[in-house]
C-alpha cells in the first residue's frame, strides 16, 4: 500500500524533450512551425513578414527595370542617334560641295545675277552670278562639314567609330586641299570658258583628284606593321556594309577606301547599335514585363486577402495599415503595369520612337543623301563633257542611274512607313518635285547632246544650275519637312517617355516599401487582441 501511495505521490515528471533531430543551434523547430501556423500571431507575422519581402523585392525589381530601360532609352537618343545625324549630315554636304565645285569650273559663260541663299545662312538671299554662289557655297559647306565632322569625333561610343572618323579627318584634308588647288588654278586662268586652257586643265585633274578621295580611295592609308597588316587606331573594328546589296566588307577593305565608304560605315556602326539597342531593350521589356505582373500580382493578392482575412479574425473591417497599402499597392502596381505596357512592343513607345519616328528620320535622311549624289552625277556629268572625258561622262551617267533608283526606292519606303497626317503633305510634294527633277534631267542630257548647238553645255549648265537645281531645292525642302515632322514626334516621345521613367523610380522607391511598412504596422496592432 505505501508503495502504491509512494508511486501516486511521485512528482509529475517533465515532458520528454524533443528529438536531437529537431533542435538546431538551441531552437525547437518543429514547435516554431507549429506556433507560426497554430497561432494568430504566428499567422499574423508570416502575412507581415511575406508582405514586407515581396514589397522590397519589387522596391529592387523596378527599380532596376527602370533604371535599365532608362539607360537603353539614353544610348539610343545620346549615343547612336546623334552619330547617325551627323553621318548623314557630312554626306549630304560633302556630296553637295562636290556639286557645286564640278559646277563652279564650267559656269563662267554664265554671268546673270541669280539670287543665291547660302546654307548657314538660309534667311538671307544673296544676288550673285552661279560661280560666285558656288564658289560661297563650297566654303560654307566645308565649315559644316567639319562641324558635324567635330560632334561624330566627341560621340564615339561603338567599335569601329574611331576609325572611320580617322579616315575621314585624314579623306577631308585631302579633298579640300584639291579643292583649293582647283579654285587657284582656276582663278590663274585666263579664258575660263576655254576647257583646252592650261591652267583650267590643272582645275580639271586637281577636281579629279578631289573626286577620287571622295568616290574611290583616300591617299593617306594607316601604317603597317612588319607582317603588312594594318594598325588600325582601336582594336578590331567591325565588317561593314557599303553596297545596297548588303555586301559586308572587313576593315581592312572599307578603311582603305574612300570618304563615302568610311562615312557610310561610320553611319552603318551607329545604326546597327541602335537597331540591336533596341531589339535588346524589347526582349528586356517583355521578360521584366511579365516578372512584374507576378510579383505585383502576388503582392495585390496577399494584400487583399490578408485584409479579408484581418477582417473577419479580429471583427474590424477596416483596418489602418492593410486596407491603405493594398489601395496604394492596387494602383502603383497597375500603373506601373501599365508603364512598361506602353513602351515594350511595335507600338509602344520605344517601338514608336526607333521605328515609326526615328527610321523614317533616318530613311529621310537617306533619301535627301541619294538624292544629293544624283544631283551631283548630274554635274560631274557635265563637266565631263565640258573636258571631252568620255570615259568618266559614262561612269557619272551610270552612278546616275543607280542613285535615281535608290531615291524611287526610297520615295516607296517612306510612303509605307508613313504614320503621322503631317506626313501626307510632304510625301505628295517629294513625289511631285521629284518626278519634276527627273524630267528636267532628261531636257539637260537632250540639250548637253544636241551637236547643232555650239552652246549646247552653257545651255545645259543654264538649265542644270537654273531650273533643274531649283526644282531639286524643293524637292529637298519637302523631304526636310517630311523628317521634322517625324523628328517632333521622335523627341516628344523621348522626352515623354524619360520623365515618365524618371517620376516612376521615385514612385516606386518609396510607395513600395511604405507599403510594407504599413502592412507591418497595421498586422503588428493587432497583436494586443491575442
Amino acid at each position: 500500500m505505501a508503495k502504491q501511495m509512494g508511486q501516486i505521490m511521485t512528482p509529475y515528471s517533465k515532458a520528454a524533450p524533443a528529438p536531437a533531430s529537431s533542435r538546431f543551434l538551441g531552437v525547437d523547430w518543429a514547435r516554431f512551425w507549429q506556433w507560426l501556423g497554430g497561432t494568430y500571431k504566428g499567422k499574423f507575422s508570416t502575412l507581415a513578414s511575406c508582405l514586407l519581402l515581396l514589397a522590397v523585392i519589387l522596391t529592387l525589381v523596378s527599380a532596376q527595370a527602370i533604371s535599365r530601360s532608362s539607360d537603353d532609352l539614353m544610348t539610343i537618343a545620346q549615343g547612336s542617334v546623334p552619330s547617325v545625324d551627323a553621318a548623314q549630315s557630312m554626306s549630304q554636304y560633302i556630296e553637295d560641295i562636290d556639286a557645286k565645285a564640278a559646277d563652279y569650273l564650267v559656269t563662267a559663260e554664265l554671268t546673270q545675277y541669280a539670287s543665291c541663299v547660302l546654307p548657314e545662312q538660309p534667311r538671307t538671299t544673296y544676288s550673285l552670278t552661279v560661280h560666285d554662289c558656288d564658289d560661297q557655297t563650297i566654303s560654307s559647306e566645308m565649315l559644316l562639314f567639319n562641324q558635324q565632322l567635330y560632334l561624330a569625333a566627341h560621340n564615339v561610343t561603338y567599335p569601329g567609330e574611331r576609325t572611320a572618323i580617322e579616315r575621314i579627318m585624314a579623306g577631308s584634308q585631302e579633298y579640300m586641299a584639291a579643292i583649293e588647288r582647283m579654285r587657284t588654278e582656276y582663278i590663274q586662268a585666263k579664258d575660263k570658258g576655254d576647257a583646252s586652257e592650261p591652267h583650267l586643265q590643272n582645275a580639271w585633274k586637281a577636281y579629279l583628284d578631289a573626286s577620287q578621295v571622295l568616290h574611290t580611295k583616300i591617299g593617306w592609308q594607316l601604317p603597317q606593321d612588319s607582317d603588312g597588316h594594318i594598325i588600325f587606331p582601336e582594336a578590331n573594328p567591325p565588317v561593314c556594309t557599303l553596297t545596297s546589296q548588303g555586301d559586308s566588307v572587313p576593315a581592312e577593305q572599307w578603311a582603305a577606301g574612300s570618304i563615302e565608304d568610311n562615312i557610310t560605315c561610320l553611319n552603318n556602326i551607329n545604326k546597327t547599335s541602335l537597331d540591336n539597342a533596341y531589339v535588346d531593350t524589347q526582349n528586356f521589356l517583355s521578360g521584366t514585363f511579365a516578372l512584374l505582373v507576378l510579383l505585383c500580382g502576388l503582392l495585390t493578392l496577399l494584400l487583399l486577402c490578408g485584409s479579408i482575412y484581418m477582417a473577419v479574425t479580429t471583427h474590424r473591417v477596416f483596418n489602418l495599415g492593410l486596407v491603405p497599402a493594398f489601395l496604394v499597392g492596387l494602383v502603383l502596381s497597375a500603373n506601373l503595369l501599365s508603364l512598361f505596357g506602353t513602351m515594350m512592343g511595335q507600338h509602344g513607345s520605344f517601338g514608336q520612337a526607333v521605328k515609326d519616328d526615328y527610321d523614317s528620320v533616318y530613311y529621310a535622311a537617306q533619301l535627301k543623301r541619294y538624292g544629293t549624289m544624283a544631283n551631283g552625277d548630274e554635274s560631274r556629268w557635265l563637266i565631263s563633257l565640258k573636258f571631252n572625258d568620255q570615259e568618266q561622262a559614262r561612269h557619272w551617267q551610270n552612278d546616275w542611274e543607280l542613285n535615281i533608283r535608290q531615291v524611287n526606292t526610297l520615295i516607296s519606303h517612306a510612303q509605307q512607313n508613313r504614320t503621322w497626317p503631317e506626313e501626307d503633305q510632304p510625301l505628295a510634294d517629294m513625289s511631285q518635285y521629284w518626278k519634276s527633277y527627273t524630267d528636267i534631267d532628261t531636257r539637260i542630257r537632250t540639250t548637253a547632246k544636241d551637236q547643232n548647238d555650239d552652246q549646247r553645255i552653257a545651255d545645259a549648265e543654264m538649265l542644270s544650275t537654273g531650273q533643274s537645281n531649283d526644282t531639286f531645292n524643293t524637292f529637298s525642302n519637302a523631304v526636310d519637312r517630311l523628317s521634322q515632322a517625324n523628328r517632333s514626334h521622335y523627341g516628344g516621345t523621348v522626352a515623354s517617355t524619360q520623365s515618365a521613367l524618371s517620376l516612376y523610380v521615385l514612385l516606386c522607391s518609396i510607395l513600395f516599401p511604405l507599403v510594407g511598412f504599413a502592412s507591418v504596422w497595421g498586422i503588428g496592432r493587432r497583436f494586443r487582441d491575442f
